[in-house]
């Protein structure tokens, strides 16, 4: 049943020169390679700062305290560090997978061939997700130290796994799209890592001088205020936070620790009702993949059209 099902998945990839050509001269180069090897280089060094300090805890008597802090430590360090390569690695990846064949001079060789515009673009797609999916699995016995030091639980490791997966997949999308709409790859990567930096560090310092603001004349908003404009602005709030992959991790883990919220949560509004909302985490997959469905589309529609 299952080879029946894996075969048309094969007999895709088999069948998509754009896949095996990509593979074969990503993984053949040497910068696969040491982009690998600096990536795990950088989580060691992450992880052995952490692991001294719990030898340095284990000297003074607390390391039975600190044992669940560590695993948290190591496991939110590992989640960090591989969303920010994921942000900045996933657009380089795809930022020239369009423009730098218009600028080789080989885009119409391959738009004159069989190889219908859907076939290239997600053959494009699938053989940059496949090399960030390399870096994910690779990450994975760092996360599993965590295991041993305790405090982390198997629903946040399904969580941040399907995190990463779906930031992975958007913003390869992203780089993509700006690909196809571009014809040089130096203009298409800087609007990637623009978009890619407002999503991950601008919106965070957007939603922090929103809160500061409002909370000037959030005071006002005392009993008075209905429980439609309540839930109105915090429905706003949620779907700003869900925008930003840090702050959704951040939340979510918050919510999960401390309401062992997992799926939903409610908030007390006024009058002892209460207004519940899905976790950070859902609607971040959600939107992430409607967004990077819509891109790919997008793409599809920008190769497939004719050039004047």
């Amino acid at each position: 049943m299952e080879s029946t099902i894996n075969r048309p998945f094969l007999g895709w990839l088999r069948s998509n020169p754009v896949i095996l050509k990509e593979l074969r001269s990503r993984m053949r180069g040497s910068r696969a390679f040491w982009m690998l090897t600096a990536y795990l280089i950088f989580l060691s060094i992450g992880m052995i700062v952490i692991l001294l300090g719990y030898a340095a805890s284990e000297r003074s008597g607390a390391g039975g305290y600190v044992r669940p802090i560590i695993g948290k430590a190591l496991f939110g360090m590992a989640f960090g560090l591989e969303l920010l390569t994921i942000s900045f690695i996933a657009p380089a990846l795809t930022a020239g997978a369009i423009s730098s064949e218009r600028e080789l001079h080989t885009y119409d060789l391959l738009r004159t061939t069989l190889l219908p515009a859907r076939s290239m673009v997600l053959g494009k797609l699938f053989s940059s997700l496949s090399y960030l999916i390399l870096l994910l699995f690779s990450a994975l016995p760092f996360q599993s130290l965590a295991f041993l030091f305790g405090g982390v639980a198997t629903e946040e490791i399904f969580i941040s796994a399907l995190l990463l997966l779906v930031t992975a997949l958007a913003f390869c999308s992203m780089g993509l799209f700006f690909s196809s709409f571009t014809r040089r790859t130096l203009v298409s990567t800087a609007m990637s890592y623009g978009c890619a930096i407002l999503l991950v560090f601008g919106l965070p310092m957007a939603l922090i001088v929103g809160v500061v603001m409002f909370g000037r004349f959030f005071p006002s908003l005392g009993s008075e205020t209905n429980y439609g404009t309540i839930a109105f602005l915090l429905t706003l709030g949620w779907i700003l936070v869900s925008i930003n992959p840090i702050a959704t991790a951040v939340l979510a883990e918050v919510l999960f620790i401390q309401e062992q919220a997992l799926f939903t949560y409610s908030f007390p509004v006024v009058e002892g009702q209460t207004f519940s909302i899905i976790s950070p985490w859902i609607s971040y997959s959600i939107y992430y993949l409607i967004i990077s469905i819509l891109l790919i589309w997008l793409s599809i529609r920008l190769v497939r059209r004719v050039e004047k």
